[in-house]
């Protein structure tokens, strides 16, 4: 906790605000799921999958998974979002976003539970 803690201290403005959000977001729905530093991001490491946050770049937050599927289908979902292997990018500007990424967060681990 205190890794990510002292990540999202070193952020500043919209940047801390939008991983301040997912990480509060998967602290208080999921509480038992390991949180670690990985990769130099926060990230949830639970039944062979993964779920992390940066907001490293300057114009977008970036949502990281392994679960492939899910990515797909985030880009019907987010169809302002950049998209790359295991990764959607949205822009801060993009708030609506924020729920339809917390949903997927909750989706990607029910999954992960029911293939377990």
């Amino acid at each position: 906790m205190d890794l990510v803690n002292n990540y999202i201290n070193d952020l500043e403005g919209e940047k801390k605000e939008w991983v301040t959000t997912f990480v509060t977001f998967m602290r208080e729905n999921f509480p038992d799921i390991k949180e670690t530093i990985s990769f130099q991001i926060p990230t949830y490491k639970f039944n062979g999958i993964y779920i992390s946050f940066s907001a490293k770049a300057k114009e977008h937050f970036t949502f990281h998974s392994i679960d492939f599927e899910m990515i797909e289908e985030l880009k019907k979902l987010l169809p302002n979002a950049k998209f790359g292997k295991g990764c959607a990018k949205v822009k801060y500007e993009d708030q609506g976003a924020i729920p339809v990424l917390c949903d997927m967060c909750r989706k990607i681990i029910e999954r992960s539970n029911q293939t377990r």
